[in-house]
């Protein structure tokens, strides 16, 4: 069982890293956007390789 999250006015030190997880959160989710984007593309360069060589 995990403890609960402290309320930011009740620990400043816990808003601040609330705040910094949300942050971090936000960069993950863009980053995982992109990665997903650059498979998608190469799966697509692979599957035309695959045309042209037939």
């Amino acid at each position: 069982m995990t403890a609960p999250i402290p309320a930011p006015r009740l620990s400043p030190i816990a808003g601040l890293f609330n705040d910094l997880v949300a942050w971090l959160n936000d960069r993950l989710a863009a980053h995982a956007v992109q990665l997903e984007a650059e498979v998608a593309v190469a799966i697509a360069e692979n599957q035309h390789l695959k045309e042209s060589a037939s």
